[in-house]
């Protein structure tokens, strides 16, 4: 049911932020446009929600140390996410996606908002730590949830490796974030 739930939510998010007008054809294909037609709907739709994502995880962890939540638990979790957004980006480049966040000021379950890291960089001490283990924890919980759609419905090979491989680091960041 989780999955049949996952393929819905990222088969949305894919049609809501399709666009409507056709780019005019090239007489030659580009390099990035042939390499991303083993790329489907939900590779791509999981692609450009789980980037923008984990960069804001990034931020946001980002912001422990020079808050008074200098941890080894955030130094864990910014180092996982950190090796996460790489493989990421890898494979929106791959894609032949553009370096551009399509859910900018949307608030979707697990995005931590710009909103959120303003509230952050105000915070600072157990303040600081209150406000982000929960974040983090929603962030990684959506993270494995779009990812098992990922794997249940992409088509691209290693994109779906890549989404088994977030959902098994991002289960055991959770164990991070509860302690």
């Amino acid at each position: 049911m989780k999955g049949a739930v996952a393929l819905v939510v990222v088969a949305l998010l894919a049609a809501g932020c399709a666009t409507t007008t056709a780019a005019a054809p090239t007489a030659v294909p580009s390099v990035a446009a042939a390499s991303a037609t083993a790329f489907n709907q939900t590779d791509v739709a999981w692609i450009e929600l789980t980037v923008p994502m984990t960069e804001n995880a990034v931020a946001a962890l980002d912001l422990a140390a020079s808050h008074g939540a200098a941890t080894a638990v955030t130094g864990q979790l910014l180092d996982g996410q950190r090796k996460l957004l790489d493989r990421l980006q890898t494979v929106r480049t791959r894609a032949g996606l553009p370096d551009v966040n399509i859910h900018s000021g949307h608030r979707l379950p697990g995005l931590i908002t710009e909103a959120d890291l303003v509230a952050l960089r105000d915070a600072h001490g157990e303040d600081f730590s209150r406000r982000l283990l929960p974040l983090v924890g929603a962030h990684l919980a959506q993270l494995i949830v779009l990812s098992r759609g990922e794997q249940q419905s992409g088509a691209e090979p290693s994109t779906r490796a890549l989404a088994g491989d977030i959902t098994k680091a991002a289960q055991e960041q959770q164990g991070l974030v509860r302690g």
